[in-house]
């Protein structure tokens, strides 16, 4: 009975899982990149007692704070996550020595990764650009893949039959197009 209503429920989706893991990751980097910019000396003093240059501390400050906002609203996540891991990767290394700190990082780092693999999701506002697994580049108003294979369109994908482009609908659906070559 209750696997009959789970099913049901709306909610119960991969778009719905996504964007709950957008919010979250975002509001992470968000308030920790906040946290930084508005005490820039105090990020870059502690940068140095750590080994880096203040010019990592300016970076790292404005990517979680700007990344941190793009993951939210799904614009360009699989770029903002990938920006973002890389962040979290050299975290762990640096704070490897305190496990308390490096657990965080770690569930942080796995959350981005997730993030640049599958993408922001159906309720994300750049859906219909479909730069994933194809390579296409987003065409006028980011609708067409332009490309042949699989195509992902929003978080679903299509598989384009051979002479044929796939196109993405406002609603993030794939439909085929003639091939006008």
């Amino acid at each position: 009975m209750l696997e009959a209503m789970y099913k049901k429920c709306p909610l119960h989706t991969t778009d719905a899982g996504l964007l709950v893991l957008r919010i979250g990751v975002g509001l992470i980097f968000i308030v920790t990149g906040y946290m930084k910019v508005s005490d820039l000396a105090g990020t870059v003093a502690f940068f140095g007692t750590l080994g880096f240059a203040p010019f990592w501390a300016y970076l790292v400050a404005f990517v979680e704070l700007i990344g941190g906002v793009m993951v939210l609203l799904g614009v360009y996540t699989r770029i903002a996550s990938k920006l973002l891991a890389i962040i979290m990767i050299v975290a762990v290394y640096v704070m490897r020595h305190d496990m308390q700190t490096v657990m965080m990082s770690f569930s942080v780092l796995f959350s981005t990764l997730a993030l640049h693999l599958a993408g922001g999701g159906k309720y994300s506002l750049m859906k219909g650009c479909c730069g994933g697994k194809c390579g296409g580049s987003c065409a006028e108003g980011g609708k067409s893949c332009g490309c042949k294979g699989d195509c992902q369109c929003g978080s679903g994908t299509c598989e384009s039959k051979e002479g044929t482009d796939m196109k993405c609908d406002v609603g993030g659906t794939c439909e085929a197009t003639p091939h006008t070559h």
